[in-house]
C-alpha cells in the first residue's frame, strides 16, 4: 500500500513538474513561435487558494497531456517582480498579467505562436482573458475552444 501511495505521489509531482517546466515568459515565446504553437498563459498568485486548485486541474492527466501536444504552457506570476520584454515593452510579471486583463486569479490568456493575444467573445462581449477557477471537464472545453480555433467565429458561452 505505501507503494501504491509513494508511485501515485511521484507521478503526480512528475506531472506537475511536467507542465511547470515552461515557466519563463520569454522562452515560451520563442518556443511556441518554433514549433507553431498558440501559448497558454496561466495568470496565478501564490497565495490564491483558487490558483492553487487551479494547479490541480493543470496536472490532470487527460489535461496536461492535452496542453503539452497543443500549448506551449506557461506560467506567469501576477505578483512577480521578473523583468519581461514583451511587444518591445519592458514589464514586471506583475505589470504584464495586468496588461494581459488579468483582474482576478487565476486568469487563462491565449496566445497566438507570434505572441499576438487571442481575442474571443463570451456571452457576447469581446474579451482576450478567461478569468477564475474552472474543474477539469469545463477546462477541456475550453483548451478545445482555442486548439480548434472556434474563438473565431463561436461565442465561448456556447461551449461552456
Amino acid at each position: 500500500m505505501k507503494t501504491r501511495i509513494f508511485s501515485l505521489l511521484a507521478i503526480a509531482v512528475l506531472a506537475v513538474s511536467t507542465l511547470s517546466a515552461q515557466t519563463s515568459f520569454q522562452s515560451g515565446l520563442e518556443k511556441a513561435k518554433t514549433l507553431n504553437k498558440k501559448v497558454l498563459v496561466n495568470i496565478y498568485s501564490d497565495n490564491d487558494t483558487w490558483s492553487q486548485k487551479m494547479d490541480k486541474v493543470y496536472s490532470t492527466g487527460n489535461i496536461m497531456n492535452y496542453i503539452n501536444e497543443n500549448f506551449v504552457y506557461v506560467r506567469l506570476n501576477a505578483e512577480g517582480s521578473d523583468k519581461i520584454n514583451y511587444n518591445g515593452k519592458d514589464h514586471t510579471s506583475a505589470s504584464l498579467a495586468k496588461f494581459l486583463g488579468a483582474t482576478g486569479y487565476p486568469s487563462h490568456v491565449f496566445l497566438a505562436p507570434d505572441g499576438t493575444v487571442l481575442k474571443f467573445s463570451y456571452n457576447g462581449e469581446s474579451t482576450s482573458v478567461f478569468s477564475g477557477y474552472i474543474d477539469a471537464p469545463e477546462f477541456e472545453k475550453l483548451l478545445k475552444y482555442f486548439a480548434e480555433n472556434k474563438y473565431q467565429n463561436t461565442d465561448l458561452g456556447k461551449v461552456l
